[in-house]
């Protein structure tokens, strides 16, 4: 996390709206990156960026239903506060290369849920609403969970073979 504050989020439709926002994005990005990995011939990569874009995508499903009856906000993109300069569980712009492994994809997938679950434990901390930290403790744990999936999914891995060089440096192409 940056040195940047976590936002003060003390009503459950505010945490809703950025939650919404959090799992919408993240989605999104994943579908981004399995889109480019299929460009480049990486087929295994794309596979994971796209089971973890439809799992995304399960998140925002869930939160639609946990919205319902609540007149959640309408925020403008530039209104929402996260410590860095994107939602905290979006692959940030410009980590996705054409020689990723699915070791660098699922290594990503670990840092966006830990950013995720450092987001939710300073906004249950901050919150006095009680509903609020009470939520925002449920997310917590979701993103515990998450987290641990990632990390058995990375040890079920075969080992991680050596890199050739690359003259030409891998970019993002976002």
């Amino acid at each position: 996390m940056s040195a940047h504050a976590f936002p003060v989020i003390n009503t459950v439709d505010d945490l809703l709206v950025h939650a919404n926002e959090i799992e919408a994005e993240a989605a999104e990005r994943y579908e981004d990156l399995a889109a480019q990995m299929e460009i480049h011939n990486n087929p295994a990569v794309a596979k994971l960026f796209k089971a973890m874009a439809i799992i995304e995508g399960k998140h925002v499903d869930h939160l639609a239903a946990l919205s319902k009856g609540h007149a959640l906000p309408a925020l403008n993109p530039s209104d929402f506060t996260w410590p860095d300069l994107e939602a905290p569980e979006s692959v940030p712009i410009g980590k996705g290369h054409y020689q990723m492994t699915e070791h660098d994809a699922l290594a990503l997938a670990l840092e966006c849920e830990q950013r995720a679950l450092a987001f939710y434990s300073g906004i249950a901390d901050r919150a006095t609403d009680p509903a609020t930290k009470k939520l925002a403790s449920e997310f917590v744990e979701d993103e515990r969970l998450h987290v641990d999936l990632v990390q058995k999914w990375i040890a079920r891995l075969p080992p991680r073979k050596p890199r050739l060089p690359d003259l030409d440096e891998p970019v993002c192409q976002e």
